[in-house]
């Protein structure tokens, strides 16, 4: 099977493409057989819909995608078998492209087919030389000509029973592979829905390992508050009050972050996060987290996961991998801020790549609020589907609260583990308001470190790139 896409509108406006394949996604993603323009064509979702082969045709379907899949006009609400010529758009006012059918698996006749139409076809006879007139001769030539007629029946008869044979091997087969076809779609939507399952249960968990901390610290503070009382200690009762105080109104913020839609700020942004690998110039390797700002694949990440913590590093070979896919792709070292965590890396993609939903322009960042981080915290040891370096790169989402806001700090109460480091923080809308590098080694991974928004708009200005 061979079709061929035009692109009428959008990004891609007037390029053509011919894909032969049995599967053909749809979308802004950068492993989509149909991409969009990741920057421009915003109407269209990241895996907005799929064609797939079915027999001797071609079936769109939409996959969930935000604005609706069209073909002529029409939007589709559930399989639809494609014509040659049609145009399918994605979104009311999204890109549009017209489908046209190269070649059809089901022009070509089967082996029954064409044994039936060798047992019907007519025989080339072989001229004779002519012979006398006798009785024998006439006799022979009325019985042919009586059983002519019954030799073609008989041909007709056989080649009917051959296609009515090779028919129903053929509903046999299509029957089998529209089952094979089914049972793997619903195998797909289990293993998405499992998936968002164990997404949501682990965000869930985060949240109740902070909250019971918090309770137990609070309980352990009101029982020395008690004991101090006792023992009439000015001094420690003043500084077990604050720390009392300090530990109910983190209580209290987590009881706040549990309202927050952590995940809507991961379908946000989930598709821009990628994880990195990085070696340097003694072969050694370092992992870390990445994240694209742009559509032309510049992405950022942490100063010391380019140069090392003491700056002593140069990056020989940088490969990134996105959310959601196995594929690595290679990177460029740009640059690393002077006086901060931060550094570029550039990563050449055919057709773009997502990017995360924005970042803050202002402090409105404040002690107490509800944070999430997507990053990959252990790099690839952490479980994902696949085996070594084809693994598909899934990231992990860990919420906290701002427990400290200052003009060059962010300090984060969540999670953070080697590989984390470069991981984008979002607010409760899905906008960046930091990029975490660091923790304090005493805590355990609880006390994370992070620059601020403003640090890093100040730092994409200076090198004229132009942030979401």
């Amino acid at each position: 099977m061979k079709a061929q896409v035009k692109f009428l509108s959008g990004g891609r406006a007037g390029q053509v493409e011919t894909i032969a394949k049995s599967y053909i996604g749809i979308g802004r993603h950068p492993l989509s057989d149909i991409r969009f323009d990741a920057e421009r064509d915003l109407d269209a979702s990241s895996r907005h819909a799929a064609i797939m082969v079915k027999g001797s045709d071609y079936i769109l379907q939409d996959q969930q995608s935000k604005n609706g899949t069209f073909v002529n006009g029409n939007q589709i609400t559930g399989d639809v078998v494609l014509s040659d010529g049609d145009v399918i758009k994605c979104g009311t006012d999204g890109p549009a492209f017209e489908f046209h059918i190269l070649e059809r698996d089901g022009n070509r006749p089967t082996p029954a087919e064409a044994a039936a139409a060798r047992a019907s076809a007519d025989r080339v006879s072989i001229p004779a030389q002519r012979a006398r007139s006798s009785t024998a001769v006439r006799v022979a030539m009325e019985v042919a000509k009586q059983t002519k007629s019954l030799r073609n029946t008989t041909k007709i008869l056989f080649a009917l029973l051959i296609l009515v044979a090779a028919g129903f091997g053929g509903l046999q087969w299509w029957s089998g592979h529209q089952r094979d076809l089914e049972v793997a779609t619903l195998i797909a939507r289990a293993d998405s829905l499992q998936a968002e399952e164990q997404h949501f249960q682990t965000q869930v968990k985060g949240l109740e390992d902070a909250y019971t901390q918090a309770v137990g610290e609070s309980r352990r503070l009101q029982q020395d508050l008690a004991d101090a009382r006792q023992n009439g200690d000015a001094a420690t009762i003043a500084r077990l009050r604050t720390q009392l105080d300090a530990a109910i109104d983190r209580q209290h913020s987590l009881n706040f972050a549990a309202n927050v839609d952590y995940r809507a700020i991961s379908n946000q942004n989930q598709d821009a996060i990628a994880i990195l690998v990085v070696q340097y110039e003694d072969s050694t390797r370092f992992s870390g987290t990445a994240f694209a700002i742009d559509s032309q694949g510049t992405l950022v990440t942490n100063r010391h996961v380019m140069l090392g913590d003491d700056d002593t590093h140069r990056p020989t070979r940088i490969a990134v991998k996105f959310s959601g896919s196995k594929q690595w792709f290679q990177a460029k070292y740009v640059g690393a801020a002077p006086d901060a965590d931060l550094a570029i890396v550039r990563a050449d993609i055919k057709g773009g790549t997502p990017r995360i939903a924005g970042i803050v322009r202002d402090r409105d960042l404040q002690r107490g609020d509800p944070v999430a981080i997507i990053g990959f915290p252990l790099g690839l040891d952490l479980p994902m589907d696949g085996s070594g370096l084809n693994v598909v790169a899934a990231p992990t989402l860990s919420v906290g609260t701002a427990s400290k806001v200052i003009s060059t700090l962010v300090q984060i109460d969540g999670y953070g583990a080697p590989g984390s480091s470069g991981s984008p923080i979002f607010n409760r809308e899905g906008k960046l308001v930091a990029v975490l590098y660091g923790g304090q080694a005493e805590s355990g991974g609880r006390i994370i470190y992070s620059v601020p928004a403003a640090t890093l708009l100040t730092y994409l200005a200076a090198n004229n790139v132009k942030a979401p």
